[in-house]
């Protein structure tokens, strides 16, 4: 399969998923928020958006997010499909989840002779959810590329709503 073939399969799973999110009834609804971090293999600073769009099924639930990286030479867009998968500790605020997800990074190259390039990739990771006060929560983590992605990123968000 050639990459737009590629690209339209990931993006046609990733609104079936979101559809299936949009839908399911709830307890901690919705959340939208911002994150910056740390990124290696290309070296970057990282900003991005990313929403909680709801359980999935159980403990499952679908977080997409939107990264833009800067630094070593290259800027980068990656659009990530995560679902995480969430282990709530008892009367805590705060919960550990794992994360996996596609991912979609469009490579801007400021070095000659490298042209700018699309490539499909898969992340892994973890991260601790805190609680906001009565309404969002922070989070924190790290994730792991798989492919041509980003080596590593390490993350630290805040999302409104959702509680």
């Amino acid at each position: 399969m050639n990459r737009i073939g590629s690209c339209l399969v990931l993006a046609g799973l990733l609104l079936v998923a979101a559809a299936g999110a949009a839908l399911a009834d709830d307890e901690y609804g919705r959340s939208y928020g911002v994150r910056i971090g740390y990124g290696s293999d290309p070296d970057q600073f990282v900003v991005g958006v990313q929403a909680d769009m709801g359980q999935v099924y159980r403990n499952i639930r679908f977080v997409p997010s939107v990264d833009f990286g800067f630094g070593d030479h290259v800027n980068n867009i990656g659009f990530n499909g995560d679902f995480k998968a969430y282990l709530r500790l008892p009367r805590a605020t705060a919960a550990f989840y794992f994360l996996a997800g596609p991912t979609i990074e469009i490579w801007n190259w400021d070095v000659a002779g490298i042209d700018n390039d699309t490539e499909i990739g898969v992340f892994l990771g973890g991260g601790v959810q805190m609680g906001l006060s009565d309404n969002g929560h922070y989070n924190l983590e790290a994730r792991v590329g798989i492919g041509d992605v980003p080596e590593f990123r390490i993350l630290l968000g805040v999302l409104f709503g959702g509680r």
